[in-house]
């Protein structure tokens, strides 16, 4: 009797179970209904998303194409072909996709939905230059995610396009509780990789590479007190086996000190400005205190004439003036891709005068040139020794154009004759030769003999 009461006891209690994953079954298959096919029924109003997307996120919406739910793989509202900006327009996305990544707990509230992360793909993203700033402010107050796929990012400035990076893949707070953005893509037929880590009450800091073109920095700066207070850091810097390390202060424009650029061929100090307005431009002055000119030239001569090269584009780009003292004296200026030298004094006593024009780079490449010597032939008299011509780095030809000593101007058979001296006599067998001052001075002294 005892051992059929067992029996029975055991039955009942697996008929127990049973119910319960039967109860827990059906309530599983009510919840999948409703995940499925409410969302749907709801049918989200444009005005509705658009209005729910500025009051609570900072996003404007001004076109919608199309409105989808998605179920799979999470839940998530899709956007097509939509122009969206974000906080006022400090960066404004036009054409694309969105996938708002819905929270799941409230994806039944549709009058105040709220979402875990915004995917936008395709498109194109622009920003200009002077709202940077603000971006960064609203991402460190925004703590949702926000990711970009596929995307091209134009950064202007006063809508004009400085520069572009395609097929760009951004990650914005992608982690919790971490304040960061991670971006790559492609600048100038390169990869590109760009984080920045915004912490509170910390140093932030920004890293920036270029693999293929051996550039990378690493940029640590200040958290400000208040906006008016300007961004103050330390730069490291390594651009073509060059490394540069400097302090700036970021306001409205950039000013930099205690700098300094260090290779095996230069060793200067650095200190200038980098201004915004009214376009980009850098203004930099340097004072080496090593400059090894003749075993640095022939690698400009291999890197920057050739169309092996492919950081010519990148070169092209930068617009300013380089300024040195110290061991030579001169302003470089870069701007639209042509480089001009003006008021060079090189040699031991700085007494060779010469400005310059490099109209491209690559093996097309021609240097005018302008040089003036001030040639002794007696103890106290000099007489101006002047002459100017073509440079050809790719293939190191010299052509004089015109010669004239003490303003007296030399036939164009003396010009033939003193251009093949000068080929025999100094450049030999390599261009690196003209900056060899002895057999330049030989040279010059050819002209008062």
């Amino acid at each position: 009797m005892i051992k059929r009461l067992n029996i029975l006891n055991s039955i009942f209690k697996k008929i127990n179970i049973l119910k319960h994953i039967l109860y827990l079954l059906i309530l599983f298959i009510i919840t999948l209904s409703i995940y499925l096919s409410v969302p749907k029924l709801f049918n989200y109003p444009n005005e509705l998303l658009i209005r729910n997307l500025k009051l609570n996120n900072n996003i404007e919406i001004q076109n919608i194409s199309r409105i989808n739910y998605k179920i799979f793989p999470t839940p998530r509202l899709r956007l097509s072909g939509i122009d969206l900006s974000i906080k006022g327009g400090i960066l404004k996305i036009d054409g694309g996709e969105i996938d708002i990544i819905l929270s799941i707990k409230n994806i039944l509230n549709y009058k105040k939905f709220y979402y875990n992360k915004l995917l936008i793909k395709n498109g194109l993203s622009k920003i200009d230059i002077k709202d940077i700033n603000k971006l960064f402010n609203y991402i460190k107050k925004n703590n949702q995610k926000l990711k970009f796929k596929k995307n091209k990012l134009i950064i202007t400035q006063n809508d004009k396009r400085i520069f572009e990076i395609e097929n760009s893949s951004i990650d914005v707070n992608l982690y919790k509780n971490q304040k960061k953005i991670i971006l790559k893509g492609i600048f100038l037929n390169h990869k590109i990789f760009f984080l920045l880590d915004i912490k509170k009450g910390e140093k932030n800091n920004i890293i920036f590479k270029i693999p293929e073109l051996d550039i990378i920095s690493d940029i640590s700066f200040e958290n400000r007190k208040d906006n008016l207070e300007p961004i103050k850091g330390l730069i490291n810097f390594e651009v073509f086996n060059n490394f540069f390390q400097f302090n700036f202060i970021k306001d409205e424009n950039i000013k930099i000190n205690k700098g300094f650029i260090r290779n095996k061929y230069i060793n200067s100090s650095l200190k200038g400005d980098v201004y915004f307005k009214p376009s980009f431009l850098l203004e930099l002055n340097f004072e080496p205190k090593i400059f090894k000119i003749q075993k640095l030239f022939p690698v400009i001569q291999r890197k920057y004439f050739s169309n092996k090269n492919r950081d010519l584009e990148l070169i092209k780009k930068i617009n300013g003036s380089f300024n040195f003292k110290s061991k030579f004296e001169g302003s470089m200026k870069l701007e639209n891709g042509e480089i001009l030298l003006k008021n060079f004094k090189v040699g031991k006593n700085k007494n060779i005068f010469f400005d310059a024009k490099i109209s491209d780079l690559g093996n097309k490449a021609k240097i005018q040139f302008n040089l003036i010597k001030m040639v002794q032939y007696k103890k106290t008299l000099s007489k101006e020794l002047n002459i100017s011509g073509f440079f050809y780095p790719s293939s190191s030809k010299f052509f004089f154009k015109r010669i004239s000593l003490d303003k007296k101007f030399f036939s164009d058979v003396e010009i033939k004759k003193y251009e093949k001296q000068f080929i025999e006599e100094v450049i030999l067998d390599s261009a690196n030769n003209i900056f060899d001052e002895l057999k330049l001075n030989k040279y010059f002294n050819n002209f008062v003999n």
